[in-house]
């Protein structure tokens, strides 16, 4: 199947700064990532260029990015990070390295659950959130087999272990948004200290990062049974929510309520990671096609051309969280009607674009 629109929003995506900012932070990075996956891809040297050139913009004259600040913990902050393991690698120029050790130093002194997982941030203390896993473990697990001297994955393993003790409902057979171990906030269960609802982008974003990983640990000393064990039993709970169309709502356990909607950027993650995870042997041959099924079923309903002629995917959620926005001071309080109601739904926000063009590199490889 050809995607003439895809094709075109990917390469309007990079000519301007229309949809994204010129920043340090989890949104671009992925948005960068899609297009260094295409370049391994393809060759584009454009892509390339386009990566290169958006970091190299956030370095001052003495090869720093002075808004890195390493005395604010953040999983969030992490995630940028990985996008300089394909530079220094093309390029071997110091400065992208010095900034990797900067980052990979934090998380040697980064607060953790008392299990062991890192906070989400100092501000977020003791809470777990399923974003986290993306924000962090793909950098950790890639500067250790890159750079470290030994080859140890262990907390890696633990981390994503304890993400399936405390963050999974058994009930439900799904993973809820997060959790607090400490059972402080107003928005967890006293007794699981897990949140209440099922927040597609969240399971979208454990997906993507436990096939990321998993690529990462080939040839590694690491036994990922367990990860594997993890991939297969995310993504098939979630087939048991997936719409006829393709795609899956907002709170995924909730399809047809008053408000609820079918969401893309959730959709998106959960596409590549099928599509990724059937590509590397990680998941059962047939799940290629219903992951090709929520790419095309969200291309189907939310991709279309503007009044201008730019190309625009909408149904994306603007953003979501649990407890006080540090930047809005919004109250987030995990309801059904904060997820369905309490935040905007947008056109071209990178949290959809950047899975959109990763999940279309992949199909690009199915052909």
């Amino acid at each position: 199947m050809s995607y003439p629109m895809i094709q075109r929003l990917k390469e309007q995506y990079k000519e301007s700064e229309k949809w994204y900012s010129l920043r340090w932070h989890y949104i671009e990075s992925c948005i960068l990532k899609s297009y260094q996956d295409s370049y391994k891809q393809s060759g584009s040297e454009a892509d390339y260029l386009f990566v290169k050139q958006f970091i190299d913009r956030l370095y001052n004259t003495e090869g720093s990015i002075p808004v890195i600040d390493v005395t604010y913990y953040s999983i969030d902050q992490i995630r940028m990070a990985t996008v300089l393991f394909g530079l220094y690698e093309k390029e071997r120029d110091p400065k992208y390295k010095r900034v990797m050790d900067q980052i990979y130093n934090q998380l040697k002194t980064y607060p953790r659950t008392e299990a062991g997982s890192f906070w989400h941030k100092e501000n977020y203390p003791y809470q777990v959130w399923l974003d986290g896993l993306y924000m962090g473990q793909p950098f950790y697990v890639q500067y250790i087999k890159e750079f470290g001297e030994v080859k140890d994955y262990t907390d890696t393993l633990n981390q994503f272990a304890n993400v399936r003790k405390y963050i999974y409902d058994i009930g439900k057979h799904l993973y809820v948004h997060a959790y607090d171990e400490s059972r402080a906030m107003f928005w967890c269960d006293k007794e699981t200290g897990r949140s209440p609802h099922v927040w597609g982008r969240a399971v979208g974003w454990l997906a993507m990062a436990l096939v990321d990983v998993l690529e990462q640990l080939e040839g590694e000393p690491a036994d990922t049974d367990s990860l594997k064990a993890m991939l297969k039993e995310t993504v098939e709970d979630m087939l048991v929510h997936q719409h006829e169309e393709g795609m899956w709502y907002q709170v995924v356990d909730h399809a047809g309520e008053p408000g609820n909607y079918l969401e893309s950027s959730g959709t998106l993650m959960l596409a590549y990671a099928m599509l990724k995870g059937v590509r590397l042997g990680y998941l059962p041959q047939q799940h290629a096609a219903r992951g090709r099924l929520a790419f095309d079923g969200t291309v189907s309903r939310y991709v279309r051309e503007g009044d201008d002629g730019e190309v625009l995917l909408g149904g994306i959620c603007r953003s979501a969280g649990l407890g006080t926005n540090p930047d809005t001071g919004i109250v987030r309080d995990g309801t059904y009607e904060y997820y369905t109601q309490g935040e905007k739904i947008v056109e071209n926000n990178g949290h959809g674009v950047a899975p959109l063009l990763m999940a279309y590199n992949e199909m690009l490889r199915l052909g």
